[in-house]
């Protein structure tokens, strides 16, 4: 069996811009349900024809019921539901190859919605040999550490420098080109699938070279800087966690995916002080 993995984030996707889009209830979410199930499909479908026997389509935005599973092709498993371990990358282990759509950048890079996981909670995430990474970086190294490499990463324009950075044989289209933090310029949608298409069969193509690698963090830490002071409060509770000031802590697992697991864990309890 050969099986490949999709996770699908939202934030990168072409023609979502703003927060009418984001939530199930917002008046635009049928749009981001729409483009996020058509890309999905597309992808998966591409996979399907080209021998993988088994994708996994990881629904990866929000609380995670975004993608409408009634159209996932035959041959495809969806990962719906939020929290659940190593989040969005669930269901990736003994995957051949991983495909990001989606994607973002982080708040200091700039780009449409951009975000580190939780933008009410977190300002920004360091990794070692990293500042300010993106979510494409966190799920990177924790898919690393499972031995599965990056094929693809589609997204925000201005997320292409990080991929070239830390995962240069990594194929990257660009979604959607960031006019503000809250509008952006995009192709129509039989171009975006055009380009989607090509941009698979590039990724599956340096697969099949062995151009591509699984990519390790240098180290496992992951520092955390919150929006709050009393969100670093609540991390300072958990164990492997060190205070570093009043708003940063470091997590300190000898493992990343135990510090990714740790960081979605501290999100979710510093949110208990949101509401």
């Amino acid at each position: 069996m050969v099986k490949a993995f999709i996770s699908v984030d939202a934030e990168g996707l072409p023609y979502i811009v703003g927060r009418t889009h984001l939530s199930p209830g917002d008046p635009l979410f049928g749009e981001l349900r729409e483009v996020s199930t058509r890309l999905a499909r597309l992808v998966a479908g591409k996979l399907l024809e080209k021998g993988y026997t088994e994708v996994i389509v990881a629904d990866s935005h929000g609380s995670m019921v975004n993608i409408d599973p009634l159209r996932m092709p035959r041959g495809v498993r969806l990962v719906r539901g939020f929290p659940r371990p190593t989040s969005m990358i669930w269901g990736a282990r003994g995957a051949r190859a991983a495909f990001l759509l989606g994607y973002h950048t982080s708040p200091a890079t700039g780009g449409v919605l951009s975000h580190t996981y939780a933008g009410r909670i977190v300002q920004r995430v360091n990794l070692a040999g990293a500042r300010d990474a993106s979510e494409y970086l966190l799920n990177t190294y924790a898919l690393g550490e499972l031995g599965v490499p990056v094929a693809l990463v589609a997204g925000d324009a201005l997320l292409e420098q990080e991929v070239q950075r830390h995962t240069p044989s990594t194929v990257f289209l660009a979604l959607q080109e960031p006019a503000s933090s809250m509008a952006g310029l995009a192709k129509s949608i039989e171009e975006v699938e055009e380009d989607l298409s090509n941009a698979v069969e590039d990724a599956l193509a340096r697969l099949e070279s062995g151009d591509l690698s699984a990519a390790r963090p240098p180290e496992p830490w992951i520092e955390v800087e919150f929006k709050r002071p009393w969100h670093a409060d609540i991390a300072s509770l958990f164990p492997c966690v060190e205070r570093l000031d009043g708003l940063r802590v470091r997590l300190t697992c000898e493992r990343y995916l135990d510090n990714y697991k740790l960081f979605e864990g501290l999100v979710i309890a510093a949110y208990s002080l949101e509401r």
